[in-house]
């Protein structure tokens, strides 16, 4: 049995799976408000739920995580750790040392290694992890949300992948039983049929403009039970086409009853408190043998002088001497040569986002407008969502992101007002924008 917990901003939901002849069975599982993410408060909430247990999994919503698909040169599992650290600290709009990042190859083909990276910060994921540890559960690992939601659907059929819980939808696109694409939208308040539908149809639009049109027959719903069907069945209208709902679990529970069924199966999933390091180990190679013989030689040499010429004794061992410390600085100048060319293999097939963020912090005036969400699409596309006071404060913003000069077209999706109790911000928007020079019709090697 398997115990996952998910910390949602104002929720707790646990729940604790078996797995057996008949496949995954929940045992236990329960949701519960959670007024804060303490100790006290995790304990409290746990109790109400009725799960309990020494260990568990940390579910992380994929709102929180950033995540990477990299395609690198194939090398050893050894060299692998050290091609993804460099290009997560190339990538990563903060720095390496304060995110928890981990990831899992999901193909080789033509000297190339496909990796999947899942990222999160750690002053989201460590204060977490501290507190249910505290509250009297230790944390044997910590999932992205995402890789639940991939294993509770556990086939290769192309299908988009939906999941509701704590106030946003994922829509994740799989093919093959690999994580094609994947993004976050929040929810008005309620869950609503139609703006679920709509983020859907942008999901799929965006993955037909990446992969030449390619189709995606099924839409499957995260979760069972009487809410998951009826949501089903509004979602099936909104879109004029087939979506059917998924269990084990409910709603709330269904994707880290998932990722609990994954990880009893064996599936393989980026562990982010464990993620993979490079094993040193000694491995004779040719030049360990040559470099033996060579010191054999100078060892017979140095003997055959103490009786041939005792004088020359301290030459010799001077010699020596400065043959051995010529050892280690060779193997670092070549060690340094190889990582030089790996890394210039990369730089030329990576986009680098920081000057792009740069220029968005630079180009937002915080006190007209807000940008709340914004997601980073390959090839260059960049979706923002967020408010502001005014439509004219939306197309100032607009009109200054143009004068960057980072970005080659940009498109206002739409301006509505909202409901917000809040009477300053009263203008949802969204803006699409594509990053200059990039031509979107054409398909990232």
């Amino acid at each position: 049995m398997l115990t996952a917990i998910e910390l949602g901003p104002k929720s707790l939901t646990a729940v604790t799976v078996k797995v057996n002849g008949r496949g995954p069975e929940i045992v236990q599982s329960g949701t519960a408000e959670l007024a804060a993410h303490d100790a006290e408060h995790i304990k409290a909430a746990l109790g109400k739920t009725g799960v309990s247990g020494l260990k568990g999994v940390l579910v992380v919503s994929r709102g929180q995580a950033l995540l990477r698909d990299l395609e690198l040169p194939a090398g050893t599992p050894d060299e692998l750790v050290a091609m993804v650290r460099f290009q997560v600290e190339r990538e990563m709009p903060i720095p390496i040392d304060q995110v928890r990042y981990s990831y899992i190859e999901t193909g080789r083909s033509e000297g190339k290694v496909r990796v999947q990276v899942a990222a999160v910060p750690r002053e989201v994921l460590d204060p977490a992890v501290t507190a249910v540890e505290a509250a009297g559960m230790k944390v044997a690992g910590a999932y992205v949300s995402s890789f639940g939601l991939l294993s509770l659907y556990g086939k290769t059929d192309p299908a988009a992948l939906v999941e509701i819980a704590n106030g946003e939808a994922e829509i994740l696109v799989t093919d093959g039983g690999r994580l094609e694409l994947s993004r976050t939208a929040p929810l008005d308040g309620e869950i609503r049929a139609d703006q679920i539908a709509q983020e859907i149809r942008r999901t799929l639009l965006s993955y037909g403009t990446k992969n030449g049109g390619r189709e995606v027959a099924q839409i499957v719903l995260a979760g069972e039970g009487p809410d998951a069907s009826s949501l089903a069945a509004e979602m099936s209208r909104s879109l004029d086409r087939s979506v059917t709902s998924q269990g084990p679990g409910t709603l709330e529970t269904a994707t880290a009853a998932g990722l609990c069924a994954g990880l009893l199966r064996g599936t393989v999933m980026p562990d982010l408190l464990h993620p993979p390091v490079a094993v040193r180990k000694f491995t004779l190679t040719k030049r360990h043998r040559l470099a033996g013989l060579a010191g054999l030689i100078v060892i017979l040499l140095f003997a055959w002088s103490q009786i041939a010429l005792a004088s020359k004794r301290t030459a010799l061992e001077d010699k020596r001497k400065q043959l051995n410390l010529l050892k280690p600085r060779a193997a670092e100048l070549l060690r340094t040569q190889s990582q030089t060319q790996l890394a210039n293999q990369w730089y030329k097939t990576r986009n680098c986002y920081i000057d792009v963020l740069t220029a968005l912090r630079q180009t937002v005036n915080t006190n007209s407008l807000w940008i709340l969400n914004a997601s980073f699409e390959d090839p260059g596309l960049i979706r923002l969502q967020g408010k502001a006071r005014d439509d004219g404060n939306v197309t100032d913003f607009v009109t200054a992101l143009k004068k960057t000069g980072k970005f080659g077209d940009i498109k206002v999706e739409r301006v509505d007002t909202n409901k917000s109790e809040n009477p300053t911000y009263r203008k949802d928007f969204t803006i699409n924008a594509q990053l200059a020079g990039i031509d979107l019709k054409k398909k990232k090697p």
